[in-house]
């Protein structure tokens, strides 16, 4: 009969530098993303520029088909308008619903109370190589 046994614990530093080696591993995986993510970017300009050029808006290969959408976008080139418009209309819903963790941070320092935010502490694990 075979009795299982319980794997033994890594020790700290076995541990740590499985992390760092883990992490290592993904940052090279990330930079061939990059790549390959910048390398569909510009296929994906060429193509566009192909197609509006030919009047096409749809094309197909033999595994894939594209097709050219259109959406309006907001690109806010002055906020000092921008929000005073918001509060006078009530149209909150304009922007996100997140708080700027930074500015807030700056505030607590400043002593100051911000209403209807509570703090809350953010645990995380620092890998730095050495």
């Amino acid at each position: 009969m075979v009795t299982a046994t319980k794997p033994r614990a890594q020790t700290l530093g076995a541990t740590i530098d499985r992390i760092w080696a883990l992490r290592e591993e993904k940052r090279k995986l990330e930079a061939q993303v990059k790549e390959v993510s910048e390398t569909i970017a510009d296929l994906e300009e060429k193509l566009l520029e192909r197609m509006q050029s030919e009047d096409t808006d749809k094309a197909a290969g033999a595994k894939a088909s594209v097709s050219i959408t259109k959406a309006t976008v907001a690109n806010v080139d002055n906020w000092d308008l921008l929000f005073p418009y918001i509060a006078k209309n009530k149209l909150w819903h304009l922007v996100q619903r997140r708080v700027s963790d930074p500015a807030y941070r700056e505030l607590l320092d400043m002593g100051k109370k911000v209403p209807g935010v509570q703090p809350f502490i953010k645990t995380k694990l620092n890998v730095r190589s050495i």
